[in-house]
């Protein structure tokens, strides 16, 4: 992981997922997502250690377990207060939700127990609000980016947008032409919403930083509008699990483990609401089994 400098306060450590320190003061900062595992966190605490930083707060994206994964670590190396989003909180304090809601509430597979879908559990002091946000006498701009994950917030400060997923790095969609996401229509207006920021780089949670703002939210929306046409189209008569295949097959995706079958599942089903909600699918339960219909 390589420690990069985005603005005079702002940095970042660029990997599979990007996590940024903010420095607030000669002595402190706050840390924005922690990635996977320990692995970040080790990584994270080093390029501190490099700026001769210590973190008093983490801020939390969202709860997806590779936006987390290094609190555990670094809760133990810092006394350090966490922020993260309602709901979202819930899961990071109880990380074995997320197995459970993407295996439909029921105890899930072994194979979704991993740390990749589940973290170490961490405290969380303080619930994320949109608006401003004080931490060490150092103003944050948290901006309500719902969408990817139930509850989301992206973060703005010293001229950067900290973006997490509510943007994917170009770069993203070679290799996931259908990125995750949870509730479709928030998160295309979450995309749009980061337009009417003024800001002069932004850094999405995967992928490299751009100052090529508009150009990058616009490819992000046509890529959600693009993978909408393709489920519309893959509704014919079969079930959820029949317009992910064929949604696959389309999109030249290849599941090749459990974890991802049922990530892009859980995606596949958050574009059938959003479809279906907007008038141009319908849902039929028929000889029980359920069916998915382009209108």
């Amino acid at each position: 992981m390589q420690l990069e400098q985005l603005s005079e306060d702002v940095y970042y450590l660029a990997s599979a997922v990007n996590c940024a320190i903010v420095k607030t003061s000669a002595k402190n900062a706050v840390l924005i997502d922690t990635g996977q595992d320990k692995n970040y966190g080790r990584n994270i605490r080093k390029a501190l250690d490099s700026l001769g930083l210590k973190a008093i707060a983490i801020i939390n994206s969202h709860s997806h377990a590779d936006h987390y994964g290094g609190n555990d670590y670094l809760l133990r190396q810092y006394n350090a207060k966490v922020y993260a989003p309602e709901f979202e909180a819930a899961i990071i304090q109880n990380p074995y939700l997320e197995p459970v809601y993407i295996f439909n509430g029921a105890k899930p597979l072994k194979e979704l127990t991993s740390k990749w879908l589940m973290a170490k559990a961490s405290p969380v002091e303080y619930i994320l609000q949109e608006g401003k946000l004080i931490i060490d006498d150092f103003e944050f701009e948290i901006i309500d980016t719902c969408g990817h994950a139930h509850k989301h917030f992206s973060v703005l400060v010293d001229g950067v947008l900290i973006a997490a997923d509510a943007v994917f790095g170009n770069e993203v969609f070679d290799k996931y032409p259908m990125p995750f996401g949870q509730d479709i229509a928030k998160q295309i207006k979450s995309a749009k919403k980061l337009l009417d920021y003024d800001y002069k780089i932004i850094l999405p949670g995967h992928g490299k930083p751009t100052t090529e703002i508009k150009a990058l939210v616009e490819r992000n929306v046509a890529v959600f509008n693009s993978v909408t046409r393709v489920i519309e189209d893959s509704c014919n008569g079969g079930t959820s699990e029949d317009v992910l295949e064929q949604t696959c097959n389309k999109l030249n995706v290849q599941l090749a483990d459990i974890p991802r079958y049922y990530l892009n599942l859980c995606t596949i089903q958050a574009y059938l609401s959003y479809l279906r909600e907007t008038g141009k699918i319908e849902l039929s339960l028929i000889d029980n089994r359920l069916s998915w219909q382009k209108i």
